[in-house]
């Protein structure tokens, strides 16, 4: 008899200024975040120019960018206008946004995953890549935590992504009383956040060729 044992991870917390966020990761990946990349010798041991990082971060609105030899975990982070946060929403409105979301993705089901914080949470293929994405808005900004692997989530793997989820703070979040602006920004939010989403989409290829050569 063959006993499946629960995946057991050591973590490390994070402090990401650049993002007004804090969040915990295996602390067995190498981590590069937009504030820790000066004098990182994990930069040197994988013999990557502190240059090449900051840039690659740059050019895909990366704020995260953590791995090992099977994860590759990524937080994106993108401004918008007047969309408030995904947590104030009405619960009509999030399933509207979730639907739209889960569209754009071409994904067949979502969750909205609620914890600390509201998130769609989408699972897909894309690109070679199996990839589970949160999503959440926070203080006119989106945010996507993001792991892909080469081969299918197993149960353990998704509760390994649900605690890195659940060990997020926002620094920048503070509940809105007034919902009637979210209900004026809706509309305005879901074109702006969805047209994030699909160019988050369209650079998953690109950004892990670009990652192979970094």
């Amino acid at each position: 008899m063959v006993l499946c044992m629960p995946l057991m991870v050591k973590a490390q917390s994070f402090d990401v200024p650049s993002a007004d966020m804090s969040l915990d990761i295996p602390d067995s990946w190498y981590v590069f975040t937009r504030d820790n990349l000066e004098g990182n010798s994990d930069l040197e041991d994988l013999e990557i120019a502190t240059e090449e990082m900051t840039d690659y971060l740059e050019e895909y609105n990366l704020y995260v960018d953590a791995f090992d030899e099977n994860y590759d975990f990524f937080v994106y982070m993108t401004e918008t206008e007047d969309v408030g946060s995904l947590p104030d929403y009405y619960d009509f409105e999030l399933e509207e946004f979730a639907t739209e979301i889960m569209n754009s993705y071409g994904a067949t089901s979502y969750e909205i995953y609620d914890d600390n914080y509201k998130f769609v949470r989408i699972e897909y293929f894309e690109s070679d890549y199996y990839v589970i994405d949160y999503y959440t808005i926070i203080d006119n900004k989106g945010y996507i935590l993001s792991m892909q692997k080469l081969s299918e989530f197993n149960d353990d793997e998704r509760k390994m992504m649900e605690d890195i989820v659940d060990s997020v703070h926002f620094d920048n979040y503070e509940a809105e009383d007034n919902k009637e602006i979210i209900v004026v920004a809706i509309g305005i939010g879901l074109v702006i956040v969805l047209g994030i989403a699909a160019i988050v989409i369209a650079k998953v290829k690109d950004k892990n060729e670009s990652k192979e050569n970094v």
